[in-house]
C-alpha cells in the first residue's frame, strides 16, 4: 500500500493547514464557532460518545475494526462500542478471507465483527467485493466473470439476511493510480477492467441482495484531479446503466501540511458533482497525516490535526455527507504506523518521527486526543 501513500502526497491530496496553523481558523472561526456553540458546553462535547453526537444530527460516526483485536483488547473494544455506531471490518471480508479456496466460504472472523455490532447496536458495513489486492493467488485480476459471481453469491448471500450488515463496498480502487497505468483514458480503469465488467458486478449484486446500499470506493479524489474526473465519469456511467449506486465512498487518507494546500473548491466540486447524480458521498476511511515541515512538538501536531479534522468534516457535512468511518479509532492499532506501510520517504528513513504520526481520534493509551473533540464539534455544528 505505500504506493497509495505515495500517489496521495505527489498529487497533493492534502489539506488546509497552512491556513490552519497560521491561526487561520481560530480567528475567522471564533466569533461564529462561539454563537453556534452556545447551548453546547465543552464538557458536552468531551463527555458525550461520538455515536450519540452523530445521531443527533442524523448521521453515523464508525471505525474500521478487526476480529482480533475485538477478542484480545477488552478496552479497545469497549471504547469502540461506546463511541461508534457503524463499523468497517478491516480485512475480514475481503475476498482472500472469505474464500480462500475456489468455492470454499468461511466466515468466522467476519461473523465475529457482525455478532459485536449486533450487540452493541451498531451497523456493519460490508468491504469488499472486488479488489485488486488481498486476494487469493488463483485469482487473477480482474478476474472472470464466472468468479465473481460464485464470490458475490457466496459472500452476499451468507449476509442477506443479517440485521446489521446494511451496505456494501461493491467495488474498491478501481480507477488507477495515474493515467499511465489504464488502457481506458475516459474512465481510467486499472488495467484490464472494463466498464461493463463493472457494470455486470454491480448488476449482479443487486440480483443476489438489492436491499443493501451499494458503493463505489476509491482513495485519491479530495479534488479536482485527474483521477477524480474518472471517478465521476465512472459514476455517470454506471448511472447512465440504470446500475444501483446509492454512494461513493471517499476513502480519504490525506496528507496535511504547512508547505502545500488542500484544493477546497475542488473538493467540493466532486462532491456536488456526487449530490447532482444522487449518488451519496460518504467518508470510509479517514485518517490524517501532517506532512513535513513538522512542528516543535506533539502538542502542536495534535492541534494541526485536530484542525484539519474539522475543516475537512466541515466541508463534508455541508454537502450531505451524513457517515464519517475513520480507519482505526485509536493510534494504537493505525495500519499507517506498521512497518511495511510507514508513508513517505521522510518517515520510513526516520524512525525518530515516527512518533509525528498521529493519525485517530484516540491515542494508544485510548485517551481522547484533540482531534476527538474536533470531530465532535463537527457533528455537533452540522445542519440537520
Amino acid at each position: 500500500m505505500t504506493y497509495r501513500r505515495n500517489f496521495l502526497k505527489r498529487a497533493g491530496y492534502t489539506t488546509l493547514s497552512a491556513l490552519l496553523t497560521t491561526g487561520f481558523l481560530q480567528k475567522d472561526k471564533q466569533n461564529e464557532n462561539h454563537s453556534i456553540n452556545a447551548a453546547i458546553t465543552n464538557s458536552t462535547i468531551e463527555n458525550t460518545p461520538l455515536r450519540q453526537l452523530a445521531a443527533a444530527k442524523g448521521k453515523r460516526y464508525g471505525t474500521a475494526i478487526s476480529s482480533d483485536i475485538l477478542l484480545k483488547e477488552k478496552d479497545y473494544a469497549d471504547l469502540i462500542a461506546r463511541e461508534c455506531s457503524i463499523a468497517t471490518p478491516n480485512g475480514e471480508l475481503k475476498w482472500n478471507a472469505t474464500e480462500p479456496q475456489p468455492g470454499k466460504f468461511t466466515f468466522e472472523s467476519a461473523d465475529a465483527i457482525a455478532d459485536f455490532c449486533q450487540k452493541h447496536k451498531m451497523e456493519l458495513h460490508g468491504h469488499t467485493l472486488f479488489w485488486h489486492m488481498a486476494k487469493p493467488d488463483w485469482v487473477p485480476y480482474p478476474p472472470t466473470l464466472k468468479m465473481i459471481e460464485r464470490h458475490v453469491k457466496g459472500v452476499m448471500g451468507h449476509y442477506r439476511n443479517s440485521p446489521v450488515l446494511k451496505s456494501w463496498d461493491i467495488a474498491n480502487e478501481i480507477i488507477a493510480d495515474n493515467e499511465n497505468e489504464t488502457d481506458n483514458a475516459t474512465y481510467g480503469l486499472r488495467r484490464g477492467v472494463k466498464p461493463e465488467l463493472i457494470r455486470d458486478l454491480f448488476l449482479f449484486a443487486a440480483s443476489v441482495d438489492s436491499k443493501k446500499k451499494f458503493y463505489l470506493n476509491d482513495f485519491g479524489i479530495e479534488g479536482a484531479t485527474w483521477k477524480s474526473d474518472r471517478f465521476l465519469k465512472m459514476v455517470e456511467y454506471l448511472k447512465n446503466k440504470e446500475v444501483k449506486i446509492d454512494g461513493a465512498g471517499i476513502q480519504s487518507h490525506l496528507w496535511f501540511s504547512t508547505a502545500y494546500a488542500f484544493d477546497e473548491k475542488g473538493f467540493s466540486s466532486v462532491l456536488k458533482r456526487l449530490n447532482d447524480l444522487e449518488v451519496k458521498p460518504v467518508i470510509t476511511e479517514l485518517d490524517i497525516i501532517i506532512d513535513t515541515p513538522l512542528p516543535d512538538s506533539i502538542k502542536k501536531l495534535d492541534q494541526m490535526v485536530a484542525d484539519s479534522y474539522k475543516r475537512y468534516l466541515d466541508l463534508c457535512f455541508a454537502a450531505n455527507v451524513d457517515t464519517v468511518i475513520t480507519w482505526g479509532i485509536s493510534d494504537r492499532h493505525t495500519w499507517i504506523r506498521h512497518p511495511d506501510w510507514i508513508p513517505g520517504k521522510t518517515f520510513r528513513e526516520n524512525p525518530q518521527l515516527h512518533k509525528f504520526l498521529r493519525p485517530l481520534p484516540f491515542d494508544e493509551n485510548l485517551k481522547p486526543k484533540l482531534a476527538r473533540n474536533a470531530i465532535a464539534q463537527a457533528f455537533s455544528q452540522a445542519v440537520r
